[in-house]
């Protein structure tokens, strides 16, 4: 999704629905570093078991919170695994965006995800797309 697009998606997101309505399936689609919502067990990977979709939230938090534009987060959990790439981070009103890809390896089947989270008051990364 290009930058400009992304953008006025979230700001649509942001104005109707105050960002609630989350990819993942958590309380309201954070991504905490406990891991609530997410890409993974929502959009993809519900073929991920409870421990798998822990650990590939996670990575998704750590990407979006502390990772570098464009370089791959990696998570592994038994014969799963998967990377989130971040985006460069924006604003949108009052909040931090980023756009990010998450892929994920169950077994020999590979499935991607391209999302969009804005970094909520309470430290938690809600996805808006």
């Amino acid at each position: 999704m290009a930058r400009g697009a992304a953008a006025t998606f979230g700001l649509v997101c942001l104005a109707l629905a105050g960002c609630n309505a989350g990819v993942g399936g958590g309380p309201a689609g954070s991504l905490p570093a406990t891991g609530e919502g997410g890409v993974a067990g929502g959009a993809i990977g519900k073929a991920l078991g409870a421990a798998d979709q822990r650990a590939a939230r996670a990575a998704e938090y750590k990407a979006l919170e502390y990772g570098h534009t464009g370089v791959a987060v990696e998570w592994k959990n038994g014969g799963n695994h998967g990377q989130v790439v971040p985006g460069a981070s924006y604003r949108v009103n009052a909040y931090t965006c980023r756009d990010f890809v998450h892929t994920i390896y169950i077994g020999n089947e590979q499935q991607s995800a391209r999302a969009t989270a804005c970094r909520q008051a309470n430290g938690s990364w809600q996805p808006v797309t």
